[in-house]
């Protein structure tokens, strides 16, 4: 199948997107976790409200790293991928604007 070369470029940015997405979903247990055990083995040295402030700082990733992936632009109409007008589809498998199929 022959895909354009910037429709190949396009999609990789959008798996970027996506890993950085899943990081920020994925860590947040291990990171409180990792933040319980500091706390408990160092609870002298740590602030007393180390973990609001990793929760904090991990809600604005996590906000940010959502906000990014959702800002795609599709590579056939440049419209966002996963938006129209107000209707957003975070897991959209087609463009909503156009349909293209992800990956095409």
């Amino acid at each position: 199948m022959w895909t354009a070369p910037g429709y190949a470029q396009s999609w990789g940015d959008l798996r970027r997107r996506d890993l950085l997405f899943w990081f920020f979903v994925l860590s947040y247990v291990p990171g409180i976790l990792l933040i319980i055990v500091l706390v408990n083995d160092f609870h002298r040295s740590v602030p007393e409200h180390l973990g609001t402030y990793f929760s904090i700082a991990w809600l604005a990733g996590f906000a940010g790293a959502s906000f990014y992936r959702q800002s795609f632009r599709c590579p056939r109409c440049g419209q966002l991928f996963f938006r129209r007008m107000r209707l957003i589809e975070p897991s959209a498998r087609k463009c909503m604007n156009c349909n293209l199929a992800r990956r095409a």
